[in-house]
C-alpha cells in the first residue's frame, strides 16, 4: 500500500469510529449477578498474579489513562479476608533509593527508582534459577520500562523490595512481560508510541486496527540485551506467556484475533488458535492457558476506552487452551453487571478472578467444569 492510499485508509477509519462512536453507560452498583460477585475496591485493575502462598494476589492498577502515562500502582490483596495493603509505591518507596549494585536485576543504564511516577501495566512473577522470586512489571511512567523487584516473605506479610529497571528501547509500547527462569524475560510490543497522531488517535494503533503488523514479541537478557522474535510480528501484540521450561511463547495478537505459539529460541511460529481481541493470558492449575478477550464492536470498544475510570460494560469471554494442541474453547460470554471489559482470568483454590483495564472492581466465580 502506497503512503497516499494509507493515509486515505487511515482517514477513512478514523472518520468511521468518530460517526460510529456510541456512549455506554457505566456500571455503578456493586451487586452479585449471574455467580459473579464483584469486589469493589480498585482502581483499573488490569493485570494479576497469585502469589506463592496460593491466596494473594498481586494487582496491577493502571492510571486513567496508560497512554498519557498517568500514575498507578500495585496492591497486594487476600483473596481469604479480602484485605488490601500497597505494594509499590508505598511510603517508605522513594524515587531517591538508591540501588544495591549486588541485587541489580535490571540494567546498567536504570535511572532509578521510579517513585510516584509508576504506571504500570503488565505483570509477572517467577522463581529464579537462585530460588528467589521476582516480579517484572511494565512501567509507562516517566520512562517505558520493565522494573524489576523481588517478592519477599516478611512477617507484617508479603514486600516488594525494588531491584532495577530495563529501560526499553526509543519508540517501543511495551503491553505484557513474561519472565524466564534465568532473570530475562520476553515482552509484548503493541506499537510505535510516538507515531504521528491524527485527531487524537495514534496512528500506529490505527494501523493495528487495519490489522496491520505494528508489533512483536522481544526476549531481553542480561548479558545479550534485546532481540525480535522473528515469526512474532502482528497487529498490536497483547498478552505474553512462557512455558515452564521456558523454550515456548505464547501471545495474543489483539487485532489479528489469534494466539501465536512460538519458538522462544528459534523465533518461528509453531501453531495458533483462533480468538478475537484477546488481551492478557494466564496459567490455570492444570496447565492450561486462560484467555480473556473482548467482544462487541470497535466503535463500543471505543466507548468503553473514552470513559477512563468507569466500570465498563464491554462484552467479554474466557477462553481455555490445550497449550499443546492448540485447541480452543470458551468456557463462557458475559456482557454487563456486575463488570465488563475483562482482561485477565487468573485461577485461586476453585475459583477463577477477573480484572478489567477501566473500573473499581475485580469479580470473582467459580472456575466453570466445562470440558
Amino acid at each position: 500500500m502506497t503512503k497516499h492510499a494509507l493515509a486515505l485508509t487511515l482517514l477513512a477509519l478514523l472518520a468511521l469510529l468518530t460517526a460510529c462512536s456510541q456512549d455506554m453507560p457505566p456500571i455503578n452498583d456493586c451487586v452479585t449477578k449471574d455467580g459473579m460477585q464483584p469486589i469493589c475496591e480498585f482502581r483499573n485493575p488490569e493485570d494479576l498474579v497469585l502469589l506463592p502462598d496460593g491466596n494473594t494476589l498481586l494487582i496491577s492498577q493502571m492510571g486513567l489513562n496508560f497512554q498519557q502515562a498517568d500514575p498507578g500502582s500495585l496492591v497486594f490483596f487476600d483473596t481469604r479476608t479480602l484485605a488490601l495493603a500497597p505494594a509499590f509505591p508505598t511510603s517508605a518507596s522513594s524515587a531517591a533509593e538508591p540501588l544495591d549494585p549486588l541485587n541489580n536485576w535490571g540494567g546498567a543504564d536504570c535511572p532509578g527508582n521510579p517513585g510516584n511516577s509508576f504506571a504500570p501495566h503488565g505483570i509477572s512473577l517467577r522463581q529464579r534459577d537462585d530460588q528467589r522470586w521476582q516480579v517484572a512489571v511494565v512501567n509507562h511512567g516517566g520512562r517505558e520500562s520493565i522494573e524489576m523487584f523481588e517478592l519477599l516473605d516478611e512477617q507484617q506479610g508479603p514486600q516488594l523490595a525494588w531491584r532495577g529497571c530495563v529501560v526499553q528501547p526509543d519508540g517501543t509500547f511495551v503491553n505484557d512481560v513474561a519472565l524466564l527462569k534465568n532473570g530475562g524475560f520476553v515482552a509484548s510490543h503493541m506499537y510505535d508510541k510516538h507515531a504521528a497522531e491524527l485527531l487524537g488517535f495514534n496512528s500506529g494503533m490505527l494501523k493495528a486496527m487495519l490489522g496491520m503488523h505494528t508489533g512483536y514479541v522481544f526476549e531481553w537478557q542480561p548479558d545479550a540485551g534485546f532481540r525480535i522474535l522473528d515469526e512474532s510480528h502482528g497487529a498490536f501484540i497483547n498478552g505474553v506467556e512462557v512455558s515452564p521450561d521456558d523454550q515456548t511463547v505464547f501471545a495474543n495478537v489483539y487485532f489479528g484475533d489469534e494466539v501465536k505459539k512460538l519458538d522462544r529460541l528459534t523465533g518461528k511460529q509453531l501453531g495458533s488458535a483462533a480468538v478475537s481481541n484477546a488481551d492478557n493470558l494466564a496459567w490455570d492449575a492444570q496447565g492450561r492457558l486462560l484467555v480473556a478477550s473482548h467482544g462487541g464492536s470497535l466503535s463500543e470498544q471505543l466507548a468503553c476506552i473514552k470513559q477512563p475510570g468507569s466500570t465498563c460494560s464491554l462484552a467479554y469471554s474466557i477462553t481455555r487452551i490445550d497449550p499443546q494442541t492448540m485447541h480452543a474453547e470458551t468456557l463462557f460470554s458475559h456482557s454487563g453487571a456486575p463488570m465488563g471489559a475483562a482482561t485477565v482470568a487468573r485461577e485461586v483454590d476453585g475459583y477463577l478472578y477477573l480484572g478489567s483495564f477501566s473500573g473499581d472492581r475485580i469479580v470473582k466465580l467459580k472456575y466453570p467444569a466445562k470440558e
